[in-house]
C-alpha cells in the first residue's frame, strides 16, 4: 500500500509539469493484470493478480497540450481459500490445528467508470493521466465457512454462500502512465484506489464484526495494474 501511495502522489505532483495532445486514434481497448494491495489481498486470501478490462475514448482539451478521457473498466478478482479467519477448534492427533469449515473463498467484481486529465511528459510517446472514478462493487462468497467472532472467540458463526452487492457508488481515483509503442499499440501502468466496505455500514458482511478484521471489514480496494493497449479510430 505504501508503494501505491507513493506512486500516485508522485504522478499527481508531476501532472502539472507535462501535457500531450491526443493522437488521432482516440478510442482504445486495454487488457491488464491488476496486482492487489493491502487488505484487498487479505480479502482474496493472499491472491495477488486479477484480470482487468477497459474501454475508453480520449478528447482534445482546451489546448493542444492538454486532453481528457472517459473510460469504463471491469475487474474480476477470484480469491484463494482463507484459513486466517476460520474458527480454530483445537488440535488433531498429530498436533496440527483443526479449523472448522475453513476455506472461506471470496470473489470481488468491480464495474468502474471515470474521467482522466491527460498530460505530456518530457519523454516522447509517454503520457501521464490522473482522474476520479466511480465504482460499483459486488462481493461474493463461493464457500460457506465458520468464522471466529473476534469479540466472542467461543461463539463462532457461519458465513453462508451468496453475494453482498454494494448498492451505492464508491468514489476513487487513479493515476498512470501510457507509452505508445506504435500509433495503435501501447502499454500502461497505473495505480488505483477506492472505498468499499467500512465499519458501521448495514452491509451483511460487516454486521458481525465490531472490530476491524483485515480483509473482511474494512476492505478498501487498491491495486497496481499493467495493461496492453490497442488504439483505433472509432468513427471510421
Amino acid at each position: 500500500m505504501k508503494h501505491l501511495t507513493r506512486f500516485m502522489l508522485l504522478s499527481l505532483l508531476a501532472a502539472p509539469l507535462c501535457a500531450q495532445s491526443v493522437s488521432e486514434n482516440r478510442a482504445y481497448l486495454r487488457l491488464g493484470l491488476a496486482n492487489s494491495q493491502a487488505n484487498l489481498r487479505a480479502y482474496l486470501g493472499g491472491r495477488a493478480y486479477s484480470p482487468i478490462y477497459e474501454i475508453g475514448y480520449d478528447f482534445k482539451g482546451p489546448t493542444e497540450d492538454v486532453g481528457f478521457g472517459l473510460y469504463a473498466s471491469y475487474l474480476t478478482a477470484h480469491g484463494d481459500p482463507i484459513k486466517a479467519h476460520a474458527y480454530y477448534s483445537g488440535f488433531d492427533g498429530d498436533g496440527k490445528p483443526i479449523y472448522e469449515n475453513d476455506g472461506l473463498q471470496q470473489v470481488l467484481f468491480a464495474w468502474r467508470f471515470g474521467i482522466d486529465m491527460r498530460f505530456r511528459t518530457p519523454i516522447q510517446n509517454l503520457t501521464g493521466y490522473a482522474g476520479a472514478s466511480g465504482t460499483f462493487f459486488d462481493g461474493l462468497r463461493q464457500t460457506r465457512a465458520t468464522v471466529q467472532d473476534y469479540d466472542y472467540p467461543d461463539d463462532p458463526f457461519m458465513l453462508d454462500k451468496g453475494g453482498y452487492p454494494e448498492g451505492k457508488m464508491k468514489l476513487g481515483l487513479r493515476v498512470g502512465l501510457e507509452y505508445r509503442i506504435t500509433k495503435e499499440w501501447g502499454v500502461s501502468l497505473e495505480g488505483s484506489l477506492s472505498s468499499w466496505l467500512n465499519r458501521g455500514t448495514d452491509n451483511p458482511l460487516t454486521d458481525y464484526f465490531y472490530k476491524p478484521v483485515d480483509g473482511i471489514n474494512p476492505v478498501k480496494p487498491a491495486w497496481i495494474s499493467v495493461s496492453a493497449q490497442y488504439r483505433f479510430n472509432a468513427w471510421n
